[in-house]
């Protein structure tokens, strides 16, 4: 999959093997008319590289935080420190004081980048990481005059250089990037090696595909600190020569108005920002969307009630992708092509996997089991913490995912559930994810979330679901909680076998809980349902 002669990421990612038009317009501002075409990105670049080099004199192997909400800015720098050799660790410019301390102390950070309005956080973070405060810039002219930005810093000059060549050996190693995936305090290592692959077989799948391969002006609200937003706006856009429109944070109503001013074309998402298209008519049916064509979704399964929907209500066909940040963000890739109901997609090129039972046991093709991959895209390590490799990198190379799934003869790709979230009642094993899907299917239903909870009388694991409901379904306004409740057991007992059914109960929640990437928290409502059995017992 990494069959290409370049050795660095910005050297891959620069080479417009796409062969579009260098006057491409490849970031823009969704608040203003800022934009950078390829061509002026490309010299950007190397005017950071050169700035790092020569300016500050950052080293080989040194690293820097970019810690900011999405812009034009953070591609070109991050490219440049890949380019001078050193590497980056994203983070979410939300974090706490000792969230981003615990980060920046782990990943051995000697510059920090910044956005205005986290500034005084980031300061306190890296008082208390030893870090200088020369050594923290602004994205943006700080209105308080705290810090410089690195415009003044990096680009004074407007020298240029090349970014650093290594040997094949060296990008194996050599580090790029270290993230710090949400709810989990490990940092995953990824090398040059690791994302030149992720990107050479992502790039591989557009190619050969009609329904990718066309010009896509992209909705850039994925978080660029998460691996999925690397992907998609650095990894595969420019690459491509796409234009990604940059939105800060996310809002439905602006992401609407964006979409129809923009016109844009593609969208890159997560489950609950599809519920939030789908939930929200009195938002959404005010903005013309008709320009929207493709919408790929990751970081977590769609539901195939979700896609039939989104179908329905705007005849596009939702495509998926499945991934971790431990194979640099990419797996499997589906488009409409080799679209199935429920499929995450196909194998990316060059991928060895095996799929195994609880024993370690390959199982057959059409059989669910964990679910392993060889790879060039696996990542190099987990930082300083070579237990926590090993168990995830077993001896023949393999990493396991902890993910639940099979491949059908077709060669798709389904994900059933989290190892670690399979619900144990009796003899029986249930997936969360199984009959979330379920609920998904009930008019009543919005957003659904099921865990296990362990019923002392039972002595057993049994699954408790948490619902919102849909405020537009005219029922809900004529029944009790009690008989909705009933409705839903009905439903659930109609559409699974009896042991899966919900004898944990059905609570009722406003919002479910879940990750900027749109995982469901299951440890907080596992927290909330303990809070509620405590409360109970008073």
């Amino acid at each position: 999959m990494s069959n290409t002669q370049h050795v660095n990421l910005s050297d891959y990612i620069l080479s417009n093997g796409s062969s579009f038009p260098s006057s491409n317009i490849v970031y823009s501002e969704s608040s203003n008319d800022e934009s950078l075409s390829f061509e002026q990105l490309c010299i950007l670049i190397r005017q950071i590289n050169a700035g790092l080099q020569y300016n500050v004199g950052l080293k080989k192997g040194e690293c820097v935080c970019i810690s900011s909400p999405n812009n034009i800015y953070i591609p070109p720098i991050a490219l440049g420190v890949m380019a001078s050799g050193g590497h980056i660790t994203p983070t979410n410019p939300l974090f706490t004081i000792q969230e981003l301390k615990k980060q920046l102390v782990m990943s051995k950070t000697k510059y920090i980048i910044a956005h205005p309005y986290n500034l005084d956080t980031v300061l306190e973070a890296a008082k208390l990481s030893n870090i200088s405060k020369e050594n923290v810039w602004s994205i943006f002219d700080d209105p308080k005059k705290r810090v410089k930005t690195w415009k003044e810093i990096l680009l004074q000059d407007g020298k240029e250089a090349d970014s650093v060549s290594f040997s094949f050996e060296e990008n194996m190693k050599t580090l790029i990037k270290i993230f710090f995936p949400v709810g989990q305090p490990k940092g995953v290592v990824l090398s040059h090696h690791n994302l030149i692959s992720a990107a050479v077989g992502a790039n591989k799948v557009v190619a050969s595909s009609p329904s990718v391969n066309v010009y896509q002006k992209i909705l850039g609200v994925i978080p660029l600190f998460h691996v999925f937003g690397i992907l998609s706006f650095m990894l595969t856009s420019l690459y491509q020569g796409w234009e990604v429109v940059m939105l800060a944070s996310y809002d439905l109503e602006n992401v609407c108005q964006i979409i129809e001013k923009h016109k844009i074309n593609s969208y890159r998402g997560v489950p609950p920002m599809l519920l939030h298209l789908l939930n929200n008519p009195s938002i959404v049916d005010k903005y013309d969307l008709s320009s929207l064509k493709l919408i790929l979704v990751g970081a977590a399964p769609v539901p195939p009630a979700l896609d039939r929907r989104m179908k329905e209500k705007f005849n596009i066909q939702v495509t998926q992708g499945y991934g971790m940040t431990e194979t640099s963000a990419v797996m499997t890739m589906q488009t409409l092509e080799n679209y199935a109901p429920g499929s995450v997609g196909q194998m990316l090129e060059g991928i060895m996997y095996k799929v195994v039972d609880k024993d370690g046991k390959e199982v057959k093709n059409g059989e669910a089991g964990e679910i392993c991959i060889k790879s060039s895209i696996v990542m190099h390590k987990y930082l300083e913490n070579p237990s926590a490799t090993s168990e995830m990198i077993d001896d023949d190379g393999f990493l396991h995912t902890g993910d639940i799934g099979y491949v059908n003869d077709l060669g798709n790709w389904y994900i059933v559930d989290r190892t670690k979230e399979l619900i144990k009642f009796n003899a029986y094993q249930i997936a969360p994810a199984e009959l979330e899907a379920v609920l998904l299917e009930c008019p009543l239903v919005s957003d659904a979330a099921v865990i296990g909870i362990y019923d002392e009388k039972k002595e057993t694991e049994v699954p408790r679901a948490y619902i919102s409901l849909n405020s537009q379904n005219e029922q809900i306004f004529r029944k009790d909680l009690e008989a909705i409740t009933q409705d839903l057991h009905d439903f659930v007992n109609q559409n699974v076998i009896h042991y899966k059914r919900l004898r944990g109960g059905i609570a009722f929640i406003e919002t479910i809980p879940k990750s900027v990437s749109g995982k469901i928290l299951r440890k907080d409502l596992r927290e909330l349902f303990k809070s509620e059995t405590n409360k109970s017992k008073l």
